[in-house]
């Protein structure tokens, strides 16, 4: 099969890919595959690959391609969305710096099943890996392999999560599940206990991550504001009162998928 180009992207000439990866390791999110790495393990994975960088609203994957390399996201944050049989688009999931994506298509050799587009207010800078150099990689080293399949089950239960929650539970239910664990793994405390969500979403695209209609995605985060739970502002969302939030998300009948801290 003929690969084609995905997206637009800019190699960026690093004389030491080791080192340049590192000064980003502060940033990423703990739960974040490349945070998962050990210093070994990292300088091993980004000798295998080139940096590149895309501009704002870039597309990294295009879903229906047959390409296979996989972007270790160094910077900022990406959507993934799919076609939906109306011709729309619906809103997967979110990767933010130190996440993997492309994987599947570079284990399995199938085509693309998402688009992922950069949606941070910055440049994406990622490490490129071409198909064998990954699979190389992982094949060399198990335990970066096994991060890695942690990372995936840890994404596939995120989205099996989702769509349980779309048969039996409110909008105001589901969107505040989202919104705690965006915050949890991806928050940083602010004024006061105030969290900070690293994400650059508007008000839809969070309602998308929920299956919501734009008028309900606006509507049910006016309720959470007006409870005093969360400040959508421009782009970062602020959660406000995360306790509050916790128990709009699981009410007392309810169980956390995960611990809480």
């Amino acid at each position: 099969m003929v690969r084609q180009p995905e997206g637009s992207m800019e190699r960026i000439p690093v004389e030491d890919v080791r080192a340049f990866a590192r000064t980003y390791r502060g940033a990423w999110p703990a739960p974040s595959f490349l945070a998962q790495l050990d210093a070994a393990e990292l300088d091993t994975v980004a000798t295998a690959g080139t940096v590149v960088r895309f501009a704002r609203s870039e597309t990294l994957i295009r879903e229906g391609d047959d390409g296979s390399d996989v972007y270790l996201l160094l910077t900022s944050t990406a959507k993934v969305s799919a076609r939906t049989d109306g011709g729309g688009r619906a809103l997967l999931a979110v990767r933010v710096a130190g996440d993997a994506v492309g994987e599947l298509a570079a284990l399995d050799g199938a085509a693309r099943t998402a688009t992922v587009e950069v949606c941070g207010r910055d440049p994406l800078v990622a490490l490129r890996l071409e198909r064998g150099a990954f699979l190389r990689t992982m094949e060399t080293l198990p335990a970066v392999s096994l991060t890695l399949t942690a990372s995936v089950a840890r994404k596939l239960r995120t989205a099996t999560r989702r769509r349980v929650d779309y048969t039996g539970s409110s909008s105001r239910v589901k969107l505040a599940r989202v919104l705690v664990e965006m915050a949890e793994d991806y928050g940083r405390l602010s004024h006061g206990n105030s969290v900070v969500i690293g994400v650059d979403l508007t008000q839809v695209e969070w309602g998308a991550l929920i299956g919501a209609s734009e008028s309900t995605a606006y509507r049910t985060m006016r309720a959470l504001r007006e409870l005093g739970l969360v400040d959508p502002g421009a782009r970062r969302l602020v959660v406000r009162d995360l306790p509050g939030l916790r128990d709009v998300a699981y009410p007392a009948s309810c169980t956390p998928p995960y611990p809480v801290s």
